[in-house]
């Protein structure tokens, strides 16, 4: 956590940076966050908080910011009409919550190397199924999970099992389900994850509180 303070370039009043930065500085002790003064490191028409983020081999990116600008209101002369029908002068907020997306996903990705936890996986859930003869139960087992929220699909290759689940560990799925003739017959799914291996069978109701509690704890199953 940084707080960027005025560079040798720059727009603005002595006045309107000296407001600027206390606001900034009243905002992070409010947090109660620590943080690091970067002399000269704000923008050139206002201070910031840099959150910057170490990547997966240490290096330093500057990703979310929170800047304070009492200058370009001034500089476009805007206003706004306060409750008690005066005109006041507006204080402008940038924010940007990721910075650079496409750079806040490559960190990410870097970091988890690719295998994400259960709550942030872009698929959640891949359906498994042995037979054509179980798909029907798969797809309706998937549109109950979708409809739930979960983010779920269909292993629609035709590939024999083993390969199917040997197909999923590459692409770091961390649920697999099975559906098989006995899970047909039983109204089940074999549920296998990344982090624990075969764990059982269980029914949808037991899938869904088992991933709910996962999600809402940012852990896996």
């Amino acid at each position: 956590m940084n707080l960027s303070t005025r560079p040798d370039k720059s727009v603005g009043t002595d006045e309107g940076w000296e407001l600027a930065t206390q606001a900034l500085v009243e905002a992070l002790n409010n947090k109660g966050w620590d943080y690091i003064e970067d002399i000269g490191g704000g923008a050139f028409y206002g201070p910031k908080i840099d959150i910057k983020i170490k990547d997966a081999i240490g290096r330093t990116w500057q990703c979310s910011t929170i800047q304070v600008d009492f200058n370009l209101p001034e500089r476009f002369d805007m206003e706004y009409v306060a409750a008690d029908g005066s005109r006041q002068r507006p204080i402008m907020i940038h924010r940007a919550i990721f910075g650079s997306l496409e750079r806040f996903y490559g960190i990410l990705i870097e970091n988890y190397a690719g295998d994400f936890p259960l709550w942030l996986a872009p698929i959640q859930i891949r359906l498994l199924p042995v037979s054509e003869a179980q798909r029907e139960y798969g797809e309706a087992v998937a549109a109950n999970l979708k409809q739930a929220g979960y983010r779920v699909e269909i292993d629609c290759s035709g590939e024999r099992l083993g390969k199917q689940i040997r197909n999923a560990e590459l692409e770091k799925i961390p649920v697999v389900a099975v559906v098989g003739k006995r899970e047909v017959e039983t109204q089940t799914l074999s549920i296998r994850t990344r982090k624990q291996g075969d764990i059982g069978t269980m029914n949808i109701t037991e899938l869904q509180d088992s991933l709910d509690k996962a999600i809402a704890f940012k852990a896996n199953i």
